[in-house]
């Protein structure tokens, strides 16, 4: 994983999958780049091949702590079928989804 800091805005790049086996150091990753100035938070899901309960979990805790901020989480790139996840799942009210 990488992180960039876009002025007020974190993306987390270069994750291969949310699941089980990832979502802790994804999660602490996440939490730990986080700024005080930081209002949006970008993860690049173009790499991802898997996403999971856990991963969405994590995602949620990341959404919650930028949420108390009043800020956002956007979900960049999401192959089709883990972008149709969200939306099954109902969480396009959560996350913003910006397709490939």
């Amino acid at each position: 994983m990488r992180t960039e800091n876009l002025g007020d805005t974190l993306r987390i790049t270069d994750i291969p999958t949310l699941t089980s086996d990832t979502y802790k150091p994804f999660k602490e990753y996440a939490h730990g780049a986080l700024l005080p100035t930081h209002k949006v938070v970008e993860v690049d899901l173009g790499s991802a091949r898997s996403v999971d309960s856990d991963g969405i979990g994590a995602l949620i805790s990341v959404h919650k702590a930028i949420c108390d901020r009043g800020g956002r989480v956007r979900l960049l790139r999401p192959a089709p079928l883990i972008a149709e996840l969200f939306k099954l799942l109902k969480l396009e009210h959560l996350f913003e989804i910006v397709p490939r």
